[in-house]
């Protein structure tokens, strides 16, 4: 809906709600159905709506109205009258159960007063820096640090690794143990251990374990764990192997992470003997007590004494490469000298395999390749180098500290990080992870935070053109004007009573540019390029059930989008936009369904004569709906159109969209960022966060593609 804001000018002194350390003063609702509105006045527009039992906070009190915000940041007055505080409290965000830690991982963070780059900046966080997060909604993280409240933009915050120094190995001893996420039986299973398995217990009390379970701390009955007793002359139980270190120096750690402290180091060649090996590490016997190394370097002792170094009793394999150009390595490491490459379809002898990687004789000495670009050698002379299917890209990372994980998902364990620049290989991509190889290993990093190699030298002929990488294909526009005559044009827009900051004020130059420039959005948020997605083409790849999946897991099952996933496909296709973006401005526009005209009205009356019988009617994207009579106006143009149904409201939604921006000639307005920032007056919403916003949810739907390389993005240049 593009908004129309009239906002009354009171002469007002308002009451800034504040409390000792940082407290907040929170109210309940009273009313059903609470309206949350633009200004201090019963005419002023509606921004939101609340329930009865919601809980709000105050930020300040004015003439019997109070300014609140609600859990997802939004914020908005409503009469005073219909929240109590007699049954509200203050808050220490502190002490908040839900509250977790993070840590900043770039410098100069902004921490705002608001979830978006329009609000003002409090202060700059360093990196490293550790805050407690309250929440997390749209992209934007509340946090306390310094003793105050503010937001951060979520991708610059990192899990923290927990750092365990005194922990204790016990087994399991029943066949199946629930692991929950607290210390009682009335908190969720997490996952189940088998009998036998080995826990690190962190501390133990009321009958609870404290454990590191998939990389966090969980919980199990104490009862079902048995203590472990090593005894390095008694191996009935444990069978022992003996490995040798084949790096320089190799750390030697108190627990299976790099963030267990440091016992000592072991020199290239030592011998150790391995008890087991889990998750990468190797549990070993240092100094006559348990101990963990890295089993990325350990290498199998398949040498005797009366033969050392010599190969003559090694079965020597022949391999083939599968893949284009195969890096050869001094070592079992990325981490190692490159020697030289070895082409698709070359044979190679290998002496033996550990850990993913490949001991080869390369130029007459031993050498090292990744394990998975090699085939087994089945084909003849007449038919080699027919191993096609793998085909390895080599991708930048495009962010300070990428995670990089066990499997394509944020719930598997975090391997380590990568540094902005970092090349990786990548192996395959699917559903917005990108499998990659990681210390010899196959492991799995976000797909978004990777940019093509070839990128690297693009040119760029302003600092306001945002090149867009990652997966998928771009094309480019030329613009006949600079970035300076767009934002010049988009300042007057603003004086002319449109471009308006989210707290409906006329938006500033400097919040202008801040949403305007390409380079600004694709920088800022992991989504940015989203923006930019030509959205006036249908893509396959999303299907119904998964549209529903998402639908119905934002919105209750009397709300006028659940399971309305078909009718989103039908729609799109019929009128050749792209799924995900319909889907997502329909979600922003509507407020996930909740609207007055989204949810439909009973007309009785049309332009003043009465109907024959009462009508209920949908109104989606607010199409001509006026200030002032919103709500009537809107409803009127739905019976107009004979939106008198969802399904009939969603295809009319599409039709209309397609037809005024995204598919007309005069403009064409075929991404969001141009329905927005037309260099004219052909601009579909004032609000100058609405680009942001429907990417924001976009970004949610990008993962059910079921190939992203098929969709189409486009870069701007400037003159």
């Amino acid at each position: 809906m593009r908004k129309r804001i009239a906002l009354a000018t009171l002469a007002m002194v308002p009451f800034s709600v504040s409390h000792a350390n940082e407290a907040e003063l929170v109210g309940i609702v009273t009313a059903e159905t609470l309206n949350i509105r633009s200004g201090q006045g019963s005419n002023d527009e509606v921004l939101f709506t609340v329930k009865k039992g919601d809980k709000v906070t105050i930020i300040e009190t004015c003439n019997g109205w109070h300014k609140i915000q609600n859990d997802e940041g939004k914020e908005g007055w409503v009469s005073s009258s219909y929240i109590s505080l007699s049954e509200g409290i203050y808050e220490e965000s502190t002490s908040r159960s839900s509250t977790i830690q993070k840590e900043v991982n770039t410098n100069g963070l902004n921490m705002r007063s608001g979830p978006s780059t329009s609000y003002r900046s409090i202060t700059k966080i360093n990196k490293g820096t550790k805050v407690e997060v309250i929440s997390e909604s749209n992209g934007w993280s509340k946090i306390k640090y310094d003793g105050r409240i503010g937001y951060v933009y979520s991708t610059y915050l990192s899990d923290i690794e927990p750092s365990y120094t005194n922990t204790t190995t016990k087994t399991v001893n029943t066949d199946s143990l629930n692991v929950r996420s607290g210390p009682s039986t009335s908190y969720s299973i997490v996952g189940k251990i088998n009998k036998g398995t080995k826990v690190e217990v962190i501390s133990e009390s009321n009958g609870w374990s404290k454990i590191v379970y998939n990389g966090k701390e969980c919980y199990v009955s104490s009862r079902y764990l048995d203590e472990e007793s090593y005894n390095s002359g008694n191996t009935d139980n444990e069978i022992i192997t003996t490995k040798i270190v084949n790096t320089d120096s190799l750390n030697v750690r108190s627990g299976p992470s790099t963030s267990y402290s440091k016992l000592g180091t072991l020199s290239k060649g030592s011998k150790v003997e391995v008890i087991s090996e889990s998750n990468g590490w190797s549990k070993i016997v240092y100094n006559g007590k348990e101990a963990y190394v890295s089993s990325t370097y350990l290498s199998d002792n398949t040498s005797n004494d009366n033969n050392t170094g010599n190969d003559t009793n090694t079965s020597v394999e022949i391999k083939i490469v599968n893949t284009d150009s195969l890096n050869v390595r001094s070592g079992p490491s990325t981490s190692y000298s490159k020697l030289g490459t070895l082409s698709k379809g070359s044979k190679v002898e290998v002496i033996s395999e550990s850990n993913g990687w490949s001991k080869i004789v390369y130029n007459g000495k031993e050498a090292y390749v990744s394990s998975t670009y090699l085939s087994d050698n089945t084909s003849n002379d007449n038919n080699t180098g027919n191993d096609t299917n793998t085909s390895v890209e080599i991708k930048i990372v495009n962010t300070d500290s990428l995670n990089v994980r066990s499997g394509p998902s944020t719930s598997y364990s975090k391997l380590g990080t990568l540094s902005k620049g970092s090349k990786v290989e990548v192996i395959s991509e699917s559903n917005g992870w990108s499998k990659i190889t990681y210390n010899g290993k196959e492991a799995y990093v976000s797909s978004m935070y990777l940019s093509d190699a070839s990128n690297d030298s693009s040119d760029s002929s302003s600092s306001s053109n945002g090149i867009i990488s990652g997966v998928g294909t771009f094309t480019n526009l030329q613009l006949n004007y600079t970035f300076e005559q767009h934002l010049a044009k988009q300042v007057e827009v603003a004086n002319s009573g449109y471009n308006k900051a989210p707290n409906g004020t006329k938006a500033t130059r400097s919040q202008i540019e801040e949403k305007l420039n390409p380079s600004k959005i694709l920088s800022s948020s992991s989504y940015g390029k989203l923006q930019f997605l030509r959205i006036d083409r249908y893509t396959e790849g999303i299907t119904a059930s998964e549209l529903n999946q998402f639908l119905n897991s934002n919105v209750s099952s009397t709300n006028v989008f659940y399971n309305k996933g078909q009718q989103f496909i039908d729609a799109a296709k019929k009128y050749n936009i792209d799924v995900m973006y319909f889907v997502a401005h329909s979600m922003w526009e509507t407020n996930y369904g909740k609207s007055t005209l989204a949810k439909g009205q009973i007309l009785t009356s049309y332009k003043g004569q009465p109907l024959s019988s009462p009508v209920t009617v949908y109104n989606f994207f607010g199409i001509g709906a006026f200030d002032g009579s919103a709500n009537l106006s809107g409803a009127e143009t739905a019976y107009l159109n004979g939106w008198t149904t969802v399904d009939a409201t969603i295809d009319g939604s599409a039709k209309w969209v397609a037809a005024n921006y995204i598919h007309r000639s005069a403009y064409n307005q075929n991404t969001v960022y141009k329905m927005k920032w037309n260099n004219g007056t052909h601009q579909y919403a004032t609000d100058i966060n609405w680009c942001n916003g429907i990417a924001g949810i976009m970004n949610k739907l990008i993962g059910y593609y079921d190939d992203q390389s098929k969709l189409l993005y486009e870069n701007l240049l400037y003159k």
